[in-house]
């Protein structure tokens, strides 16, 4: 056997996930939680190994000689052997393996412990990481200063703003001149003795100190325009309320993502955290972009071009026909598939039709996205957009 190297998927692309559909089975995904050492779950290398038996049984059941059911799961084996994998991750992780593919996927979202065998990988709970973007950026905010990040391969990097840019508000009030305005003198009274005049000011110390603020938000705002005008990159604010509201209420740039990060970026949280929550708010607003696009097609497309049914929406996915697919996350749907695939006609017994709807959409070259149950019609657990 030709040995594979594991292949890091960083971030998928259509034609990965085209790579993962289209190889014949059998095929064996593992699912794995994030771990720590020290933590009280199980380490992920210990439930890979446990896996790791129950495939080999599985493949047995199904008179996948032993010769290659050795074969297929040796590199698995070793990759739960490696110093780095057993050192832990704070990142869940997709293992799929077959006989032409070695490829492992970290994950953002929450993941649990799974092991699928059968013609196809599963590969629902990946779908909401196709839709990611190459980068987005996260804008740290506070009174001390702002910090601008770039995200992408699930690593984040500090980038500096453009010239000419403040990056406290200390710096942008010294390019500021003393408001005289804000000063006055009146008479004195006869209770301050022989005082010509009184000071006093038109504006509460406060008001000035948000009406400052709110200018130096402005300029670190055309400074994130100059930067990222051309990318069209999600934007995510990080920071106390107080702060993330200023923000919102004078920025320019229309990718900004309405969550934040909540807390004072400046309080010692470690960067993975923070990388963490703006990974899982930028899967939220695309989730929710594709809940729009839905509820559109629901008015918009014709009626014999929008399908609920999951035996018409297979039959369609075959076909070629499916344009977008949309799955409720929380549902599973066991049958027994009957189309024919690449290869020919596969029989490994009762599998998860949605995850099989969601592969041969994407081997057709149609999108396939996953919702919350509240985000899809009622009572459907896929809807279909048809190409004709």
């Amino acid at each position: 056997m030709t040995e594979l190297k594991v292949a890091a998927l960083e971030s998928l692309q259509l034609k990965d996930m085209q790579e993962l559909a289209g190889s014949p089975g059998p095929c064996i995904t593992f699912l794995l939680p994030p771990y720590r050492p020290g933590a009280q779950a199980q380490p992920a290398a210990a439930i890979l190994k446990t896996h790791l038996q129950e495939a080999m049984r599985q493949l047995d059941a199904r008179r996948i000689p032993l010769s290659v059911a050795t074969d297929l799961l040796a590199p698995v084996r070793q990759l739960a052997e490696t110093d780095k994998f057993q050192s832990g991750s704070n990142l869940g992780c997709a293992i799929f393996r077959s006989q032409d593919v070695f490829a492992k996927f970290d994950m953002i979202g929450p993941t649990k412990a799974d092991l699928t065998v059968g013609g196809s990988f599963y590969i629902r709970p990946i779908l909401a990481e196709l839709h990611l973007p190459a980068e987005f950026y996260v804008l740290k905010l506070s009174k001390k200063g702002v910090g601008l990040l770039r995200c992408a391969h699930l690593r984040a990097e500090p980038v500096p703003l453009p010239k000419g840019i403040p990056a406290t508000l200390e710096e942008a009030l010294a390019f500021k001149p003393p408001d005289h305005d804000l000063f006055n003198r009146s008479s004195a009274g006869p209770s301050v003795g022989a005082m010509q005049g009184v000071s006093f000011s038109t504006d509460s110390g406060h008001e000035k100190q948000h009406a400052y603020l709110l200018d130096f938000y402005k300029a670190v705002d055309r400074g994130i325009e100059e930067l990222l005008h051309n990318s069209n990159a999600p934007l995510v604010l990080a920071g106390v309320d107080e702060d993330t509201a200023s923000y919102r209420s004078v920025r320019a740039y229309q990718y900004l993502v309405k969550q934040s990060v909540h807390g004072n970026p400046d309080n010692g949280k470690p960067q993975d955290d923070l990388l963490r929550q703006a990974y899982q708010i930028v899967r939220d607003d695309r989730t929710e972009q594709a809940a729009a696009a839905l509820r559109d097609a629901q008015e918009r497309v014709h009626p014999s071009r929008f399908l609920t049914d999951l035996n018409a929406i297979l039959a369609a996915a075959v076909e070629g026909r499916v344009h977008r697919l949309y799955i409720d996350d929380a549902a599973r749907k066991l049958g027994v598939f009957q189309g024919a695939r690449r290869g020919g006609r596969l029989d490994w017994g009762e599998e998860d039709l949605l995850n099989v709807a969601a592969i041969e959409t994407i081997l057709q070259g149609g999108l396939p996205f996953t919702l919350p149950s509240g985000r899809m019609p009622e009572g459907a657990v896929a809807a279909a957009i048809l190409r004709y």
